[in-house]
């Protein structure tokens, strides 16, 4: 006879879905620093006028690309550090979602396929 009570759970392993998760994230951050990086381009970099801007002055359309790429990269620093609770896996799944909305929809999706399985929750529910 065992001498583990039956109610103690064993810590399961990390899916593998969180290793990818982990890369997807890595690859919005780039992106996000991309477009906080290009705004600074556009707003220090004196090379674009308003005409080439469709009529917005550049120290709008830097400003915007610079101060909402920082924004967004936010999330996924701190996504890195989050260890498995509850709602860590509430935080990663809206990150999950933020991609549905844009070139990384192609990602998102089998992302969330495999998110919302038993064993990722199982995961990150053990606390």
């Amino acid at each position: 006879m065992s001498s583990q009570s039956p109610h103690l759970s064993v810590k399961s392993a990390r899916p593998q879905v969180v290793v990818w998760y982990k890369a997807y994230l890595a690859f919005l951050l780039l992106l996000f620093l991309f477009a906080a990086g290009m705004g600074a381009l556009i707003l220090f970099g004196g090379f674009l006028s308003a005409e080439d801007l469709d009529g917005v002055p550049p120290q709008i359309m830097g400003g915007i690309y610079l101060v909402t790429g920082l924004i967004f990269a936010l999330p996924c620093v701190i996504g890195f550090f989050l260890r498995p609770s509850k709602a860590a896996w509430v935080f990663h799944m809206v990150m999950i979602c933020i991609g549905l909305s844009g070139c990384t929809i192609v990602f998102s999706v089998p992302l969330l396929i495999f998110w919302i399985k038993p064993e990722v929750k199982n995961y990150f529910y053990q606390t």
